[in-house]
């Protein structure tokens, strides 16, 4: 699989991870809120449809299966660790591999879990701590390895992306101990950051093209700039008549200030998210409520729902 295809790919899936996560974990706080009251509350069929299938499970098995055949057959087979001098080849290619494994484990548990099979839930937390942290490991190795060889706005859009997943890794640690709806939060804000920064990375560095020529380097004043098209044997995108110095720290200064604008978006989106599904439980309660008044029925000490929920 191409760089470009692979970061949008798993852009994607990640997004829908973070969304998915914190509308989860808002209906979950709330019913458990109803629960506690004695309030028969008839959740979506939408939401049930979610609760009862193991869709997150299917999706994410699904998409590592593909992801690591692609990634072994396109645009060529890769399947060979080493060549004919026993030395390593395809390094990235099954690194991205053993990512998709971790992954793949993470999803078949999940699916078990979402079966009501005894004692498989329990591990959900720790596969998924557990396929994160392999990501960040390796992303990390690689990065230092190949320091030398990467360019100066490379290297820092790299270290951005390690940074979205290791929060991941650390509120799954926190998850085991601590019930805390603030760290699920967290862990879909890191997610959903995750898969925005992954379709900045393919745009930026990995941009398809069609022309197949090696970069073309020319001189300016104070620095060199290097116009870049698609470099078959290298593997090398950008956009095409676009002249940028990727040893520019200012170039990666700029890219640092857009991480914080992802960052920013990806608070507002799942901050969205939350209030919305916390508004519809609170229409559900309200009307609720109000059929017990009408019919005359005891309500109790039943409160509005309060702020944490």
């Amino acid at each position: 699989m191409e760089p470009f295809q692979s970061c949008i790919s798993a852009g994607v899936v990640f997004c829908l991870l973070g969304v998915f996560w914190i509308l989860q974990n808002s209906f979950n706080t709330a019913r458990q809120f109803y629960d506690n009251r004695g309030i028969v509350w008839t959740p979506p069929r939408l939401v049930r449809t979610f609760n009862k299938l193991p869709v997150e499970g299917v999706v994410i098995i699904l998409f590592t299966l593909c992801a690591f055949c692609t990634e072994q057959v396109y645009p060529n087979w890769k399947w060979k660790m080493f060549n004919e001098d026993s030395e390593l080849v395809n390094q990235s290619e099954w690194l991205h591999c053993t990512i998709y494994v971790a992954f793949l484990i993470y999803g078949i548990c999940k699916a078990l879990a979402t079966k009501s099979i005894q004692g498989v839930w329990y591990y959900v937390p720790l596969y998924r701590c557990f396929a994160f942290a392999i990501e960040a490991l390796l992303l990390i190795f690689q990065l230092v390895d190949s320091e030398d060889d990467r360019t100066y706005l490379d290297f820092r859009l790299h270290l951005l992306h390690v940074l979205t997943v290791v929060p991941v890794v650390l509120t799954g640690m926190m998850e085991g101990w601590w019930d805390d709806p603030l760290l699920v939060r967290l862990r879909c804000f890191s997610t959903f950051l995750q898969g925005t920064w992954l379709f900045q990375m393919a745009f930026t560095l990995y941009q398809p093209e069609t022309a197949a020529k090696q970069p073309v380097v020319s001189e300016t004043s104070d620095f060199v700039v290097v116009q870049y098209t698609f470099d078959v044997n290298n593997n090398n995108y950008s956009t095409p008549g676009v002249t940028r110095d990727d040893d520019n720290p200012g170039m990666a200064n700029f890219y640092s200030m857009v991480f914080a604008w992802h960052c920013i978006v990806s608070v507002i989106v799942i901050t969205f998210c939350h209030a919305m599904m916390r508004a519809v439980a609170v229409c559900i309660y309200r009307r609720v409520l109000h059929q017990k008044v009408t019919k005359g029925e005891d309500i109790g000490m039943l409160s509005p729902i309060p702020n944490e929920v």
